[in-house]
């Protein structure tokens, strides 16, 4: 690992929001490439100094982290539209759409000298997370109204128009199931999970609000219908309607297949997939409150669920954003007190309720911490996916006052 003597921003006054940018500006970096400008987010920032790091192996930045960090710029320029973020929306997008493959498929890492990691197995242009979240993070920036994005829009409907066709085609054949430790599921979702399932069906929602295609909303009905069974148990039964994240596993990180069936269902009016969103809201956050697993796997026998392996570390960001998300999407259909109070303590996380009681977010620099990896010990660094994910959190949190005002922040 190199390290580069960049020392991150100092302090800021806290704002009124509780979204400080600050430590994600500092992790931005822009570059000219063929007479274009493009931004880009280092992956790793390495506490007591926060100076930015690399990695030999990998590279210091990629798709999964640059399309998630547009998702937050586009949601503040809808609040606060601004040159500054005009500026980061374009550069980003920039970056995304260099790194999409002729395939269709995007690549994920480039190296210091910028050019493009082709090989590394997480980064090679595929049917995988990065494809998802760049298509994601498109879909969000289609859905903005501003005249002087038309042109960059129209660059990137064309990205995901030459995508479109295959995740058209995911699961259109699922006559056979896969089985694990007597839990089954469709054979065609037996290697891609349900959770990057979910993250298409997140993407394409948004492709649908803006196009109109009865393909489109055929398609987020199946993979609903896929979606819904993955969800186990019953309001009474463990695990409380929980949908595995892969085959017979669950983990939190990532697993925002309630969010999808809700935010779909409600874009298809397919009440079905709402109610089974909600019902995953309702019967298992509660129970994951209590637990506070980062991950559990499981065994089917004789009709009841035996947990096979459980862990409860590490405690990230990731693990509470596709939750929060979830939660609020809920609250918007139907603002019950379940809904408004899962989202407080999942909120409060990030600010002290939490295994190690530590404060995971700083208000005052935009700092989150890359995890809790015991009752006892915090990973004080800082990097992108942490500071990304928490930004995610508290901006949708944001939306909704008296949840905002409701959190307990130390």
């Amino acid at each position: 690992i190199l390290l580069l003597a960049l020392g991150c921003s100092e302090s800021i006054t806290p704002p009124k929001s509780l979204v400080n940018g600050e430590h994600l500006h500092h992790l931005y970096e822009a570059f000219e490439e063929d007479d274009q400008e493009i931004g880009s987010i280092w992956i790793y920032c390495e506490a007591p100094d926060y100076l930015l790091v690399t990695d030999e192996d990998e590279g210091y930045t990629c798709v999964d982290d640059v399309a998630r960090s547009l998702v937050f710029y586009v949601n503040e320029y809808k609040v606060k539209p601004n040159d500054s973020l005009l500026t980061k929306i374009t550069t980003l997008t920039n970056f995304i759409l260099d790194m999409q493959s002729e395939d269709a498929f995007f690549y994920n890492f480039i190296f210091p000298d910028k050019s493009i990691n082709k090989t590394h197995k997480n980064s090679v242009a595929q049917p995988n997370w990065w494809s998802w979240r760049a298509f994601w993070a498109l879909s969000e920036l289609a859905l903005l109204e501003e005249s002087e994005l038309i042109e960059l829009q129209q660059a990137a409907d064309e990205a995901m128009e030459k995508l479109l066709p295959y995740m058209l085609r995911v699961c259109q054949k699922n006559e056979t199931d896969y089985s694990v430790e007597g839990i089954s599921g469709p054979a065609c979702i037996e290697d891609i999970g349900s959770d990057q399932v979910a993250l298409l069906v997140i993407g394409l929602t948004n492709y649908y609000q803006k196009n109109d295609n009865p393909a489109i909303k055929q398609q987020l009905a199946r993979l609903g219908q896929i979606l819904m069974r993955q969800q186990l148990g019953d309001a009474n039964t463990f695990p409380f309607y929980a949908s595995m994240s892969w085959q017979n596993i669950w983990h939190a990180w990532g697993n925002s297949q309630a969010y999808a069936l809700i935010k779909a269902g409600n874009a298809i009016h397919n009440e079905e997939m709402v109610y089974a969103g909600i019902r995953e809201v309702e019967n298992f956050y509660p129970y994951y409150l209590k637990e506070r697993l980062s991950h559990f796997v499981l065994k089917k026998n004789e009709g009841e669920f035996e947990i096979l392996e459980k862990e409860r570390y590490p405690q990230i960001a990731y693990n509470l954003r596709p939750m929060i998300y979830a939660t609020l999407e809920a609250y918007k259909i139907e603002p019950k007190d379940l809904y408004s109070d899962l989202a407080i303590e999942l909120g409060n996380w990030f600010f002290g309720n939490n295994q190690a009681d530590a404060m995971m977010y700083d208000l005052e620099s935009g700092r989150t911490y890359d995890g809790i990896v015991s009752a006892s010990q915090i990973n004080k660094n800082s990097g992108a996916e942490s500071t990304i994910e928490a930004l995610l959190s508290l901006q949708a949190i944001n939306k909704y006052p008296e949840i905002r005002d409701s959190l307990k922040i130390k």
